[in-house]
């Protein structure tokens, strides 16, 4: 349980730090963070606040689509990871804003690398999932629909809200997208074999 948190916690770190690259790029940001820049920009607001309060609401539609009580783990999920966010955008970051185009593709760059490595290392903790992803989930099994289609579902909501609020959305949008989950699918049985290893607990497919 120790090594399992651990993971969560590490990765957690990691995996914002990569949202904060993606953002601080300026070229786009992933739909439901690019979401989150809009309402930070329109109310005031930081982003890690946005998508704390974006993860609250999404745990009581996830609860209604599943019919199944708020999952209140999610909440703390959420909570971290929005602290997180402000914690690399506001402190760490801050002062390293890319001014040419070159910067900008290796900050996008190197944040889609950190935040797939990042999800591949929180994923092993076997914890609640952020309200963002169960989101996907709960589609699917509302309305019968593949996994697949429910992400493209519940990715062009958030786009669509994103767009409303004139969010992050660019180039890395799209980069993100398409890249990030071959970047999860490749580290995630790395980390599993080293989580396996730590603990000795037999890999379960």
């Amino acid at each position: 349980m120790k090594e399992r948190a651990l993971f969560f916690i590490v990765g957690l770190f990691i995996l914002t730090l990569g949202v904060g690259l993606i953002i601080k790029s300026g070229l786009g940001a992933a739909a439901w963070d690019a979401f989150a820049v809009g309402e930070s920009n329109v109310f005031g607001i930081t982003v890690g606040t946005c998508i704390f309060i974006n993860g609250i609401v999404l745990i009581f539609i996830n609860s209604f689509l599943l019919k199944k009580k708020p999952e209140i783990l999610a909440a703390a999920t959420i909570f971290v990871i929005g602290a997180l966010i402000d914690f690399w955008l506001l402190i760490v970051l801050e002062p390293f804003t890319p001014h040419n185009l070159f910067l900008q593709v290796s900050y996008l760059i190197a944040g889609i690398l950190t935040l797939g490595v990042g999800i591949a290392i929180y994923l092993q903790a076997k914890f609640p999932a952020s309200p963002m992803d169960t989101l996907m989930v709960a589609i699917h099994q509302r309305f019968g629909l593949k996994l697949r289609t429910a992400r493209i579902i519940s990715e062009g909501f958030a786009l669509t809200l994103a767009f409303i609020f004139k969010g992050a959305i660019g180039i890395g949008t799209i980069m993100v997208t398409l890249t990030l989950g071959f970047v999860v699918q490749y580290f995630y049985p790395k980390f599993e074999n080293l989580l396996q290893k730590i603990t000795q607990e037999p890999i379960v497919k």
